[in-house]
């Protein structure tokens, strides 16, 4: 019997236990519900907002959040400003009660709350919506006094009306650009004296205007990359006069086609002028949004048509090769990367240092002409490899896919001349300095050869006397 109660007991212990640790714990601790008390808007969680309706000195303003970022509804629909949303959403989550005063203390015309002179409503994702009235300045001066609809008038630091009181410019979205060069599928540009025309292909950009090539990657992130940092400075009457602005012949249209199917980006460039001795360009965003931006992007979309196309003979990493054919003549090399090293094809060790720097030459070999005629001579050699292709996470594949190039390397046309070289990637000849090629193609046999190791020094014994 006694076996039997403590047996209760114990269940009885364990029960209570996992209520503890199963329901308490997810209870505020005191610090937690003191700290709440303290709040203004005590149930606040930043996170969980997604909708705001905001009344101020400027005028009446609506917001949602849609995938992380914010929107204007009211009174206008454009992309608002993270930055400017995610500043108010703090100040409100921290704002914290100085003094409380009872419903019937005081009347609420008394802090003018009878007619606020702000308000926001605050929507939740669950359906859930708080309203915080705000009226005007205590006798203290940088006090506030706050009503939340249960009677009471709360007495605030009015820091945070610095954060409410926005008007339209100060909420809309001030990037004209939101796009990595990864959500771009293809990039145009026109403009008077000839365009650009380029498409992603891969890991890879491929020029169709002004000519059919291989266009230079860095080139083209490095515009999509500007184009992100432009910001606007002023924002224009969708009426302004477009003639005044430079834009109704603009000196640069560029489209922007996602990856992901979306919509376009349209934007003109019009007008340049003086600011404070910084420059403003003005600016059409989609046939519709006018604006004075910075002029982060002049400078590479003034770059002439004919130098977007790639300079190395062909961009790769020296990394993302794991075969590598080198011949010359009579001679042959034939390189695999395994365990981390390189490989003869007969599976004895070559020579890793020099097939590195032979590689990292090679991705580095930059076209001095191009279009150039394919010469009837032989060649004097050429170097096959194998790369990897896709994503970083494709490489780590067992199956991951691959791609073949081919450099063919032909003799100078005439003494003390370039040589030339073919890729079959790229649909045109180049010339490339002679000595480079000498540097790639020649003696091979140092590629089979190990490094002698460096003898390990050894202290000189000291006699003793």
């Amino acid at each position: 019997m006694r076996s039997g109660r403590l047996l209760a007991l114990a269940l009885v212990v364990i029960a209570v236990g996992a209520f503890i640790f199963i329901y308490e714990r997810h209870l505020p601790t005191s610090e937690q519900v003191k700290e709440r008390a303290d709040k203004v808007l005590a149930n606040l969680k930043q996170d969980d907002v997604v909708g705001l309706d905001i009344t101020n000195s400027h005028g009446s303003f609506q917001l949602e959040k849609k995938d992380d970022h914010w929107s204007l509804l009211k009174p206008i629909e454009a992309a608002a400003d993270d930055s400017a949303v995610g500043s108010l959403l703090t100040a409100l989550t921290n704002l914290k009660v100085e003094r409380a005063l009872a419903p019937g203390v005081v009347k609420p015309a008394e802090y003018e709350l009878d007619k606020p002179e702000m308000s926001v409503v605050i929507k939740a994702k669950d359906g859930s919506t708080a309203r915080l009235d705000v009226g005007g300045k205590t006798a203290l001066g940088s006090n506030r006094a706050v009503s939340i609809g249960d009677g009471r008038i709360l007495l605030c630091s009015g820091y945070f009306t610095s954060d409410l009181d926005k008007d339209l410019g100060a909420w809309r979205s001030h990037r004209v650009v939101n796009l990595f060069s990864d959500q771009v599928a293809s990039l145009e540009v026109k403009r008077p004296t000839g365009g650009v025309q380029a498409v992603r292909k891969g890991e890879h950009w491929e020029l169709l205007e002004p000519v059919k090539d291989l266009a230079d990657r860095d080139q083209i992130r490095n515009v999509i990359s500007d184009l992100n940092e432009i910001r606007v400075q002023q924002f224009l009457d969708t009426g302004s006069d477009l003639a005044k602005l430079g834009l109704d012949h603009p000196r640069y249209d560029v489209t922007l086609v996602r990856t992901d199917g979306e919509g376009a980006v349209e934007l003109a460039f019009g007008k340049v002028k003086e600011v404070d001795g910084k420059k403003r360009v003005a600016c059409r965003r989609d046939g519709k949004d006018l604006f004075w931006v910075s002029d982060q992007a002049e400078v590479g979309l003034g770059k002439a048509p004919v130098l977007w196309r790639s300079k190395k003979v062909y961009p790769f990493d020296a990394w993302d090769v794991k075969e590598a054919l080198f011949v010359s003549g009579k001679k042959k090399v034939d390189l695999k990367f395994e365990d981390g090293k390189w490989k003869l094809a007969d599976g004895k060790d070559a020579n890793s240092t020099a097939a590195l720097g032979r590689l990292s030459k090679l991705s580095g070999l930059e076209a001095e002409a191009f279009d150039l005629v394919k010469p009837a001579m032989a060649e004097r050699g050429h170097i096959t490899l194998t790369l990897s292709a896709g994503s970083d996470e494709a490489k780590d594949e067992k199956n991951a896919k691959t791609q073949q190039v081919t450099y063919t390397f032909y003799p100078p046309l005439a003494a003390g001349g370039r040589a030339l070289v073919a890729v079959d990637a790229r649909p045109t000849v180049m010339s490339v300095e002679e000595f480079k090629v000498g540097q790639l193609l020649g003696n091979l046999d140092e590629l089979s050869t190990l490094p002698t190791p460096t003898p390990v020094a050894t202290a000189t014994p000291v006699p003793t006397k």
